[in-house]
């Protein structure tokens, strides 16, 4: 596992939260908290929920007809889940979200980012961390005066896990890169203000501590403009979890089941006879008019769980979007 061993502290082991299958040449999930290998989904969704939520029989029509897999209906559930992913940045699940660098050339092991046991110290992506993420970039002008480097972070919301009872919030560790030092600041956790919803963390330097290498790194970033990228890695876990589902994020289960509802719909209505919605025939009987209905028989359900997924959509948005920053 890797870690981030610091001057100021211990080392934070990194825990993959997702069941992951490293025995192949590339590693695979197989399962997701809480029921790790028992739970396929990312919500806890299973094929007889989809089902239920759908209202008609999903099955491929023919003669006979046939069911649609379990397996398959899975699938389509992964399929929403991943598309609420993308679209709104918030995580269905409990993950582990790392953005380390490899070590830097001339920095003592001692404070640097590393990944133990992967091919040339890099990142392994599901055998160290769940989701990875890409350094962040530093703008200067959110340390000027007050702003005290407020920034988003781009998964949500931001959570801690209870394996980890001395982590009073879900960012793990906090480092920046002096540009002109090839060297790391680790920032010391007390600093951190967090609103785990909207992903904000906030640097508020707590009292007694030493401010000179926070000064040098604002004086080193200003010697490269306004953005240095990869100014910033992080480690933190993000995602809903069970008491979430249960209380002010239930409803984002029903925004998944109506996304996968419309790739349901959408596929099992192709197999389906449509027949003619209506024929004419000329005054001159010479010649005959068959129109048949262009959306499908399951249109008008199609159609109502899309408008019912874009509003959810919103309102996942609303819930965990952040603050604007615009400066003049």
């Amino acid at each position: 596992m890797s870690g981030f061993n610091g001057q100021n502290g211990p080392t934070v082991q990194a825990k993959a939260l997702w069941t992951w299958d490293t025995t192949g040449p590339a590693p695979i999930v197989v399962g997701y908290p809480p029921g790790g290998a028992s739970q396929p989904t990312k919500t806890g969704i299973m094929p007889q929920d989809l089902q239920n939520f759908v209202g008609v029989p999903l099955q491929y029509y023919g003669n006979p007809s046939v069911p649609v897999a379990s397996g398959t209906m899975v699938q389509w559930i992964r399929f929403a889940e991943d598309y609420v992913e993308r679209e709104t940045g918030l995580l269905l699940c409990q993950s582990w979200v790392a953005a380390p660098p490899a070590i830097m050339p001339g920095t003592p092991d001692s404070i640097a980012i590393t990944v133990q046991g992967s091919s040339g110290m890099q990142q392994q992506l599901g055998v160290d961390y769940d989701v990875y993420d890409a350094a962040y970039d530093f703008w200067f002008p959110r340390a000027q005066d007050d702003g005290w480097m407020n920034y988003s972070v781009r998964y949500r919301p931001v959570r801690s896990v209870a394996y980890d009872p001395l982590d009073f919030n879900g960012i793990k560790r906090m480092a920046y890169i002096y540009p002109l030092l090839n060297e790391f600041f680790q920032v010391p956790p007390t600093w951190l203000v967090t609103d785990e919803d909207k992903g904000m963390v906030r640097l508020v330097p707590a009292t007694n501590v030493q401010m000179l290498p926070l000064f040098a790194l604002q004086l080193s970033f200003m010697g490269f403009s306004d953005s240095v990228p990869g100014g910033i890695w992080l480690q933190y876990t993000a995602g809903l979890t069970s008491a979430d589902y249960q209380s002010r994020y239930s409803y984002v289960k029903e925004l998944v089941l109506a996304q996968a509802a419309i790739q349901a719909l959408s596929t099992v209505q192709g197999t389906i006879n449509l027949g003619a919605t209506s024929t004419s025939t000329s005054v001159d009987g010479l010649s005959l008019a068959t129109q048949y209905n262009p959306k499908g028989p399951y249109s008008g359900l199609i159609d109502y769980f899309t408008k019912m997924r874009n509003d959810l959509i919103v309102s996942v948005k609303s819930k965990i979007s952040g603050p604007m920053f615009i400066t003049f």
